[in-house]
């Protein structure tokens, strides 16, 4: 009956809304890192993508089929190292009505990213921006997970950078992301206090390794490190000393999101969910470089190609193949750790939205006990 009832959902949210609210567009396959524990390794590249990437004016006709996009995350390999970047995003806010939208970068190169964060700050003075660094240990552990000598450094340089701006501009966020490996599992609570000294004001997200990664013993994690990540979150909220997101009037909401997506995440590598419920190919998708739309990272399976579809977007999320694969999402009763799908789940999902409500509650609460920390929002 469960499964029933989220087939005729997520069919009706795809027909209604023509394309996916939250978009990962792949804008590059290189990157300037190695890491362990990532997914998009070269062997997946090379089984998986075309070489040939989207041009500015293939995006640019992709972007005239979709009405609108509540968040937008420009990814790769490393969104940054794409020189069209900064015009790419100002090309999806003037045709698509985005609402918000992100990149996530390794910081590996400060005098690139900073100055193009600028850019495109200024580019679009009304949209909401935010970046996320990852940090993944502290120097020697974070290096070698990436393989890139002298990366803990740059990061923090970007990091001063990137607040700098955020000081500048209010639509502008700056956050953390730390991805549990079994790499780095050992040293959380120093992860935790590097992110608090050099990101004091923005929310550090916690990742799981997931997929089949680039070395396969990262995977190998222990969730009792994920579970103490979450609790020096909590410490910090309850301590009033954990701003969260900022940027735009929802942004306190999306830290409350996220504390609820934890506990979720937890519990799904605990074994105490049972799948179902998911929005991906409904309210989320994924676009890679060559083309080809997922409807998750975790899918290998595309749903087509846009080069297919005369780069209508919309014809492509409600055709034939990607009605079966939403489908077969229900039936199966899919459930994994991808945080940004979890994300557009908990908004189908109405068992989960009293858990949001108290977390935003408590956020504001303590925060209220904090001369130093406003949190945004009604």
């Amino acid at each position: 009956m469960k499964a029933r009832a989220y087939k005729l959902l997520t069919r009706g949210i795809a027909r209604a809304l023509r394309t996916p609210q939250y978009i990962i567009l792949f804008l590059s396959d290189s990157c300037w890192m190695k890491c362990a524990h990532c997914w998009f390794s070269e062997a997946w590249k090379a089984e998986h993508l075309t070489p040939r990437q989207l041009s500015f004016d293939e995006l640019s006709r992709m972007a005239d089929s979709i009405s609108r996009i509540a968040f937008l995350s420009l990814t790769g390999g490393e969104a940054f190292a794409r020189s069209d970047v900064v015009e790419i995003s100002e090309m999806f806010v003037r045709k698509t009505k985005l609402a918000r939208y992100q990149i996530p970068t390794s910081g590996y190169k400060p005098d690139l990213i900073v100055p193009r964060a600028e850019r495109m700050l200024r580019r679009n003075p009304e949209t909401p921006f935010r970046v996320d660094v990852s940090l993944d240990g502290t120097r020697e552990v974070h290096e070698g997970i990436r393989h890139a000598a002298g990366g803990f450094d740059r990061l923090v340089e970007t990091l001063r950078g990137l607040n700098a701006l955020k000081r500048r501009h209010a639509h502008f966020d700056v956050g953390v992301i730390t991805t549990i490996s079994t790499h780095n599992q050992h040293q959380v609570e120093e992860i935790a206090k590097v992110v608090e000294q050099v990101n004091p004001d923005g929310e550090w997200m916690v990742n799981i390794t997931r997929g089949e990664t680039r070395d396969p013993r990262a995977i190998d994690v222990d969730l009792a490190s994920y579970e103490l990540a979450h609790r020096l979150i909590e410490r910090r909220i309850a301590e009033g000393r954990y701003r969260g997101h900022t940027g735009h009037l929802t942004a306190s909401w999306l830290s409350a999101k996220n504390a609820t997506r934890r506990k979720v995440i937890r519990d799904t590598v605990a074994g105490r969910i049972r799948g179902g419920g998911c929005a991906a190919g409904a309210l989320g998708g994924v676009i890679y470089s060559d083309g080809a739309v997922h409807a998750c990272e975790l899918l290998d399976d595309p749903l087509g190609n846009i080069r297919d579809f005369d780069y209508d977007l919309a014809a492509l999320w409600n055709a034939r193949a990607a009605d079966d694969v939403r489908a077969w999402i229900q039936d199966t009763a899919c459930q994994c750790t991808q945080e940004c799908f979890l994300s557009v789940s908990l908004l189908i999902q109405p068992n989960r939205w009293p858990d949001i409500v108290r977390e935003r509650m408590r956020l504001q609460r303590f925060a209220a006990k904090s001369p130093l920390i406003q949190l945004e929002g009604p």
